[in-house]
């Protein structure tokens, strides 16, 4: 009996000494690579512009000033924008669009990690919903 018991504590203690934490990470530092940035994507869920380094990370607060073309229902907007989202009033015409429209955004001025305005090329994005029988 004695020997059973014996036999049966050094096997629990085996087991719970070999158990490890299931945060392996604990004390560890996690390392993100971050880049110069690379590209200018627009977010249309959000209405705004986002940078993207060259490792693919995006940075919401990269844009500082844009400007904004579109036509809309055969009427013309334009907008300057400072900082990386479109106006509340351009966004409340866009949530409404009941099919694709060409955004076009130029003078785009972005700054990188450190602190350096960049300038990015003139680039244009497609917004809405296709319509059925819409050849988009």
């Amino acid at each position: 009996m004695k020997k059973a018991l014996l036999f049966l504590f050094s096997f629990i203690s085996i087991f719970a000494s070999a158990q490890d934490s299931t945060d392996s990470h604990h004390g560890s530092v996690k390392v993100q690579k971050k880049g110069t940035l690379h590209s200018v994507l627009y977010d249309d869920v959000n209405f705004r512009l986002v940078g993207r380094d060259i490792y693919g990370n995006i940075n919401d607060t990269a844009v500082v000033s844009f400007d904004l073309d579109v036509t809309i229902k055969g009427l013309a907007y334009s907008e300057q924008a400072a900082g990386c989202f479109i106006s509340k009033q351009m966004q409340q015409r866009l949530s409404r669009m009941d099919g694709v429209i060409v955004l076009r955004f130029s003078n785009i001025k972005a700054k990188d990690r450190n602190g350096k305005i960049i300038s990015f090329p003139d680039f244009k994005a497609q917004s809405g919903k296709a319509r059925e029988g819409d050849n988009y």
